[in-house]
């Protein structure tokens, strides 16, 4: 399942957990699994810039072993989706401003539950 990192110069007000419960079951929903296997960081109140302003701005890493999820109509799948729910939850109506990007990991490069990924099959 996919690692998400979410980076946003918003205030911590505005990516509350109840954000951060959304955007676990929307990335769930993406990759039609279950949220158990969602692992996302948000970190708000960053000083970030894009085009020269300050403006709200916000930056998606996916990351994952799974090639099912990283396909060009899944990555479509994930930029249609998540910049539609990020402008809709965060107001940003620049959608220059959202910027989502991907990054296939080796199965043998991700650990968890104290294995690496590709000893869980």
């Amino acid at each position: 399942m996919p690692l998400c990192e979410l980076n946003t110069n918003l205030p911590r007000a505005k990516v509350d957990e109840s954000f951060v419960k959304e955007v676990s079951q929307l990335v769930a929903s993406i990759v039609d699994g279950p949220e158990q296997g969602v692992t996302l960081q948000v970190n708000p109140d960053q000083l970030m810039m894009r085009a020269g302003t300050l403006d709200p701005v916000v930056t998606v890493a996916i990351s994952g072993f799974s090639s099912k999820h990283f396909t060009d109509a899944m990555r479509e799948k994930w930029v249609t989706s998540l910049t539609s729910f990020l402008s809709e939850k965060l107001g940003i109506t620049d959608h220059g401003r959202i910027i989502v990007s991907f990054h296939l990991i080796e199965a043998t490069h991700v650990g968890f539950f104290g294995k690496l990924a590709s000893q869980l099959k």
